[in-house]
């Protein structure tokens, strides 16, 4: 359907309505679900001629009607329907059980005009969006707005070990948590091929942050995948797969009927597959790419490998272990398993099951099937376990263009956080060899509870005076917190916070409950021995991150009434708020308090937003 919808906005653009909300109506769609299926002429098998053969299954028509009763098989009752394949090349009836009806829902309504699309998205992605629209009026921009904050979207990613980057990309972008890094031994835990491992969290927030890759090649990530016939075409196919394997052809199998259909032409074989699955050509293509290179020499398309000698997976479906032996068995049953037993069958069923598994599921960007926000598998049912598969899928799209096809009204889905820092995410230099360990390795403090672990982010601590915790920090990484905590009597919150070799920050909580008003000294080192003078040099902070919360303007580790009523009274003149209160009192750190602020922590006290 997405490729329909696609289709019915350009429709809509190309005719002017630039300035209203789009939507174009539908015909029914119906999925052949049968091989070898016959089109007629007239809806009976008797006195009828067969005007074309659904040689695969799940091809895709067009309902124009249904027919019964007296007219169907000579009265029997028996349903046909007459159908019209998407290219509008054959028109006739097919017998009712071979054809499954595809729920539709209106699609949604796409304003054009770019002032409605902007005021969509948060401030931090306005620049970047107004210079496309600059350089791409026609194009459309949707504020794809997800039920989660990115720090949520992250963290999904990283704590379940749902994204991987090879261990070529350098020890900075590694994950050092818990089951993934060997402390004893400094080895990584190998997760797929013998070469990928654990992606760090600051480089799967990196690639989360669609501020990221809003520019003329990275922009394709975001980009609705439907089959439009009007611009995806022969010739833009074949931009895209210039200098590729792709671009040299094959021998077709002379014993596989759909194979010899197609002349051993992979740009013929790819727009069959696009208008069988609805599939952007463009999309298969930089699929294929990628999985298979551009020489094409991968054993899973080779035909050739062991005991699976003819079949064939251009999709890499299935394709999975950790080596790569493995993966190719693995893909090679798979394409056993679903019979692609030549070239032509591997493309164009591997393009209908990425229809039907995620085009069809709301997953139809590289972004959305690369990081799944979707309900109802969210976090799961994810096309590739590289923290970095739709960058560089979005870099082979965008190939096919880059000046062949300025002037298309292309359609942009981009996901829009409950909340997302104003500062774009980074990641660090892949080249870099420092290690990102931002863990203390010890913690030394009389009655912390639970005991110390590294992987532990929050203790508990009583006191009854002045306090010293004894931190040991990794090679490289430095204390970037507070040294010495003022205590108050009752519950207090300590953040004791890392940073990294590579520049990241990581916080410990200490949630200190105290019986007299004291002080929590933070020091790297151990703790004296027996009858040794405490140390009284304390290292110099590095880079002191703020020590606030945004809109908690009291200190108190919550926000509440409390902090909303302090804002107004500083707005109104009751109270003056200094220090880090009044810097947690400037929500959106435009170096101001006023009524946004304000508005701003009620905000998040109704839940519309997240301060946290």
């Amino acid at each position: 359907m997405i490729f329909k919808r696609i289709f019915c906005v350009v429709l809509c653009v190309l005719v002017l309505l630039s300035s209203s909300a789009i939507a174009c109506a539908e015909n029914q769609l119906g999925i052949i679900n049968g091989t070898n299926v016959r089109m007629r002429s007239a809806p009976r098998t008797s006195n009828s001629t067969v005007v074309h053969k659904f040689v695969e299954a799940n091809q895709r028509v067009y309902i124009l009607e249904t027919v019964s009763g007296q007219e169907a098989e000579a009265g029997n009752g028996t349903t046909w329907y007459k159908v019209t394949t998407l290219d509008g090349l054959y028109t006739g009836y097919v017998y009712g059980v071979y054809v499954t009806l595809v729920d539709q829902q209106e699609p949604p309504q796409i304003n054009t005009d770019f002032a409605a699309q902007l005021a969509a998205f948060p401030e931090s992605y306005h620049s970047a969006l107004t210079a496309l629209h600059n350089a791409h009026p026609e194009w459309i921009f949707i504020a794809d707005h997800v039920s989660m904050s990115f720090e949520t979207a992250v963290a999904s990613q990283y704590n379940d070990v749902r994204k991987m980057v090879e261990l070529s990309q350098g020890i900075a972008w590694r994950s050092l948590q818990k089951d993934q890094y060997n402390w004893d031994n400094d080895s990584w835990k190998i997760l797929d091929s013998g070469r990928w491992v654990a992606a760090s969290r600051e480089v799967i927030g990196y690639y989360m942050d669609p501020r990221n890759f809003l520019d003329e090649t990275y922009i394709y990530m975001f980009m609705k995948q439907g089959y439009n016939s009007s611009y995806q075409t022969e010739a833009g196919l074949n931009r895209v797969i210039s200098g590729t394997f792709l671009a040299n052809g094959y021998t077709p199998n002379s014993q596989d009927e759909v194979d010899k259909l197609y002349g051993g032409s992979y740009t013929k074989v790819i727009m069959a597959a696009a208008e069988k699955s609805g599939v952007s050509p463009y999309v298969i293509a930089a699929k294929i790419i990628t999985e298979q290179g551009t020489t094409g020499a991968s054993a899973l398309i080779s035909g050739t490998y062991g005991s699976y000698q003819g079949y064939y997976n251009f999709l890499n479906w299935g394709a999975s272990g950790a080596t790569q032996e493995a993966v190719v068995a693995n893909g090679l049953q798979k394409a056993k398993d679903e019979g692609w037993d030549s070239r032509a069958d591997a493309i164009i069923g591997g393009a209908i099951k990425l229809a039907d598994g995620y085009i069809n599921a709301k997953q139809d960007t590289y972004f959305y099937m690369n990081f799944n926000l979707r309900e109802p598998d969210k976090y799961w049912h994810q096309y590739a376990g590289s923290a970095y598969d739709a960058y560089v899928k979005a870099s082979n799209l965008s190939k096919a263009y880059k000046g062949a096809f300025d002037g298309a009204p292309l359609v942009f889905s981009i996901p829009v956080y409950t909340s997302i820092p104003e500062q774009r995410a980074t990641k660090a230099d892949k080249g870099d060899n420092r290690y990102n360990n931002y863990y203390l390795t010890s913690m030394q403090v009389s009655g912390l509870s639970p005991s110390f672990n590294m992987y532990t982010y929050n203790y508990t601590l009583s006191v009854t005076g002045d306090t010293t915790v004894y931190i040991e920090l990794p090679e490289g990484a430095a204390l970037a917190s507070a040294k010495a905590n003022l205590i108050s009597k009752g519950d207090n919150s300590v953040k004791i916070t890392v940073k990294s070799q590579t520049g990241y920050y990581d916080s410990y909580t200490l949630n200190v409950a105290s019986t007299v008003n004291c002080t929590l000294t933070v020091t790297v080192g151990d703790p004296p021995a027996d009858g040794e003078t405490p140390p009284v040099v304390i290292p110099p902070i590095e880079d002191d991150p703020p020590t606030y919360q945004k809109g908690d303007t009291n200190g108190d580790d919550k926000i509440n009434i409390v902090d909303l009523a302090n804002v107004q009274k500083h707005l109104l003149g009751i109270i003056t708020l200094s220090g880090s209160n009044l810097d947690a009192a400037d929500t959106n750190s435009d170096g101001k308090i006023n009524i946004v602020d304000l508005a701003n922590v009620q905000k998040h006290l109704l839940g519309i937003i997240s301060l946290i």
